[in-house]
């Protein structure tokens, strides 16, 4: 009887402090939020617009004829520099000068094209995949400066 009592105590006292405390895991939310904030990294998105060229030409003018050939022009983008293909038009490779392209020599390249076919707008960019995008961006935005508005990305 006496060992009913002890026990019927003992149970009584474990059930009223059964608390639930909450500031052990209010710490660790505490330390943890600003450490995920510090570390997320934001990404910026930013859109290019791209247009796949056309097999049938659009005349510019009156003066163009609807014989006009369709002029496929190639810009390789390597890990050792740019190589730019052209119907009827040989170009050397332009290999990179230490660590950067040679973008001055690839604008030359790029006019001679124009000068050669002012009708063409048209460009296929192929690089390869170790180029990173920054540098994609970079002979896109050449090649709109020297008159290829038709970009299209090659992969």
């Amino acid at each position: 009887m006496n060992l009913q009592k002890t026990l019927g105590r003992t149970m009584r006292h474990r059930s009223s402090d059964a608390e639930l405390t909450i500031t052990p895991i209010m710490n660790c939310f505490l330390i943890m939020v600003p450490f995920l904030l510090l570390t997320a990294s934001f990404v910026r998105l930013a859109m290019h617009d791209l247009s796949l060229p056309s097999l049938e030409r659009k005349p510019a003018t009156a003066q163009v004829s609807q014989s006009t050939p369709v002029v496929l022009n190639f810009l390789y983008i390597r890990e050792t520099g740019f190589e730019l293909r052209s119907p009827e038009l040989t170009f050397p490779a332009l290999p990179k000068r230490g660590t950067a392209f040679d973008w001055g020599s690839l604008a030359t390249q790029l006019q001679r094209i124009r000068t050669r076919y002012p009708e063409s707008d048209e460009i296929i960019i192929a690089p390869v995949n170790s180029i990173n995008y920054q540098t994609i961006i970079t002979v896109m935005d050449h090649c709109r400066e020297n008159g290829f508005s038709n970009i299209s990305i090659s992969g």
